[in-house]
């Protein structure tokens, strides 16, 4: 009964909205002045994590040719080509003895990418006894000598989104006959700068050849598949398909900025200390993540606007390993947190509203959140395109700081 009658009390104030103070008793002051406060160095620590997203976390791939500013190729390892095939009726299998009309197959994100110009894909053998998840063992490999496959796609190739690339019959056979390994590395060049975006989350590529003369027999079609290293499936699944970087990958940036994005996938750790007192006097109503942008270190893909999630961190506040923290995020959507845009090449303040994520740690205390967030960029290990902001250590005027619009919370009573 009493929270029957708190409900139509309440109900009450919202029609009650002229004069000063026109709440009956038990209503909040509804005159209260709205104010704004900027709070200087509560953001405590601000950090750069690189090399995201991890081998195997996202299978979509950009392959990107822009002399030193972007280098980025793709290694599919196919480890497990078939001997023999399967013809109906027969009461063993036959033994393959010939490749035909073999084509590496594989999807494209045209949504992302409209091509304009011919894209040329070279595939290379890559194979080697070395450490070939190292990319200074791989590079070398693609080379002339080693060459399996090349096919120049024109725009109006780019309306289907599946793409055939032509192998090597002789090649590929001469790997089934000696029972080897294929270890597949795909590069892209056209005139300029040229970047080709493989879709691979659903839809792997894939070999197919025809693996005898009778063309009732279906062609016989390979999936990426890696045995090594040996002692660990889980590197296996990762390592059957990913990306090698030879130009392009930023480290971490030196003191005084933070960054976004780019191809070695960076985001910026972000670590909050609002005085308990300040969230529970005040009723806040806008917060507002002030970030001044500045001019990108990275050259490459200048003119690319990136989609900037703000995504915040579940883990306890026990873990102080800001990498380790860092792998337990939350959804922004799911926290009432919109993405923001920013173009990389921009300069100036920029702002991320967190009124949603600060009264959910309100709510649950400063003992059960660390109170911290992630910046990342969807676009993050896709691009040369970076976005830079000034950290604690940059410009005093330029630093990150929270923006609070509030009115005082006076409780409940008689005014």
């Amino acid at each position: 009964m009493s929270a029957l009658l708190l409900v139509g009390t309440l109900a009450g104030c919202k029609e009650q909205i002229s004069g000063n103070l026109g709440c009956p008793e038990l209503c909040t002051d509804e005159s209260a002045e709205v104010r704004d406060t900027v709070l200087v160095g509560s953001i405590v620590i601000d950090s750069t994590l690189i090399g995201f997203p991890r081998p195997g976390e996202d299978r979509d791939i950009t392959m990107w040719n822009n002399v030193d500013t972007a280098d980025v190729r793709i290694i599919a390892r196919f480890d497990s080509l078939p001997i023999n095939y399967q013809v109906i009726g027969a009461s063993s299998d036959s033994l393959i003895r010939r490749v035909d009309s073999a084509a590496l197959i594989f999807t494209v994100d045209t949504l992302r990418q409209k091509a304009t110009l011919p894209i040329t894909v070279d595939a290379y053998d890559v194979d080697t006894t070395a450490a070939d998840s190292v990319t200074s063992a791989l590079f070398p490999l693609f080379r002339p000598d080693r060459l399996i496959g090349s096919q120049t796609f024109t725009a109006a190739d780019f309306k289907a989104d599946t793409l055939r690339l032509a192998l090597d019959n002789a090649a590929l056979f001469a790997k089934i006959k000696d029972t080897l390994r294929l270890r597949v590395g795909l590069r892209v060049r056209g005139q300029g700068a040229a970047r080709l975006r493989i879709a691979a989350n659903s839809f792997f590529p894939r070999i197919r050849m025809r693996v005898a003369a009778d063309t009732s027999i279906k062609p016989d079609t390979v999936a990426p598949r890696s045995k090594s290293p040996a002692a660990d499936a889980t590197l296996q699944g990762l390592y059957s398909y990913y990306k090698i970087v030879g130009a392009g990958a930023l480290p971490v940036p030196q003191s005084g900025r933070v960054a976004i994005g780019g191809l070695s996938g960076a985001r910026t750790y972000l670590r909050f200390d609002i005085p308990p007192m300040v969230l529970d006097s005040v009723q806040v109503i806008r917060a507002s993540l002030l970030l001044t942008q500045t001019k990108p270190r990275s050259t490459g893909a200048f003119v690319d606007t990136l989609t900037v999630f703000t995504q915040p961190v579940l883990a306890a506040p026990t873990v102080t390993d800001i990498f380790t923290a860092s792998q337990f995020l939350g959804g922004a959507r799911a926290y009432g947190v919109d993405s923001v845009r920013f173009a990389a090449r921009d300069s100036g303040l920029k702002s991320i509203e967190l009124v949603n994520l600060v009264r959910f740690w309100k709510q649950v205390g400063g003992a059960n959140s660390s109170r911290s967030i992630v910046l990342r960029a969807l676009e993050e290990g896709a691009t040369p395109a970076e976005v830079n902001i000034f950290s604690n250590e940059g410009p005093v005027g330029d630093r990150p700081r929270l923006r609070l619009t509030y009115v005082p919370r006076h409780g409940f009573g008689i005014p």
